[in-house]
């Protein structure tokens, strides 16, 4: 950091303050003046030139050196501002704390997918090993024409060698202005169809194994007007002791 100029930085931030009516800006927002200024030469991901400063800043608990600097942090993330003399930054809206890997799985567990396996958990007295992946049940072949993805099962019961898939209510529907279920793959259909594709290829993969399988259906539920299961334990649990009859102890 030895050839960055901090005092010029500080220059540049105030001169940007008295010419700006905000109180204080995220760290991309400074980054053109600064570029101007001839302090960094390009920016990179929306300020991180600038971000890199701060943080070799803060590791030397010389964060004061830049006064402006606002570090918003939470959990292991920081999010930096710059803020006018005399005035606070107050954040408009709550900084996510969540990753989005972990939104991801905070969806699924509360998915009716989920809900479903574990009431199967519970009749079978087994906990399936979700999302399971087969080595022999693969996806088509990706652009290299060379590797393919192991295509996931919803749930598998090693000891008794069952495979469990929920089918849910139109599984590739997308709401947006472009309908993203039409989008050709790699394969060269609609999502839709590499959906319903990848369903009969896990059937016919699956027996060719003798490995058993029960499709569990959406529809087979009461679910109310946005298409979830209004999840009546009882009445969901008959359901499905009739489809796994065959299994249960």
């Amino acid at each position: 950091m030895s050839n960055i100029n901090l005092a010029q930085i500080n220059e540049v931030i105030a001169e940007y303050f008295n010419t700006h009516k905000e109180d204080y800006i995220a760290i991309k927002d400074i980054m053109p003046a600064l570029i101007s200024a001839g302090v960094f030469t390009k920016d990179i991901k929306k300020g991180l030139p600038f971000r890199k400063v701060l943080r070799q800043l803060d590791e030397e608990n010389a964060l004061d050196k830049i006064p402006f600097v606002h570090a918003e942090r939470v959990e292991k993330n920081i999010y930096w501002y710059l803020v006018r003399t005399g005035k606070k930054y107050k954040p408009t809206q709550e900084v996510a704390t969540v990753s989005k890997k972990q939104l991801g799985i905070n969806k699924r567990i509360n998915s009716d997918e989920h809900y479903i396996l574990n009431l199967c958990d519970e009749l079978l007295k087994e906990t399936a090993s979700r999302q399971h992946r087969f080595s022999f049940l693969l996806g088509d072949f990706h652009k290299d024409k060379k590797s393919r993805t192991k295509l996931p099962v919803d749930g598998y019961y090693e000891n008794l060698n069952l495979v469990i898939e929920y089918r849910e209510k139109q599984p590739v529907e997308e709401v947006s202005n472009v309908d993203k279920s039409e989008a050709k793959t790699v394969s060269g259909v609609s999502r839709e169809q590499q959906y319903k594709l990848y369903n009969q290829r896990k059937r016919d993969v699956l027996e060719r194994k003798d490995i058993n399988l029960v499709e569990v259906n959406f529809y087979a539920f009461e679910y109310n007007s946005e298409s979830n299961i209004v999840r009546n334990k009882e009445k969901d649990i008959e359901i499905l002791q009739d489809l796994l009859k065959e299994f249960l102890k």
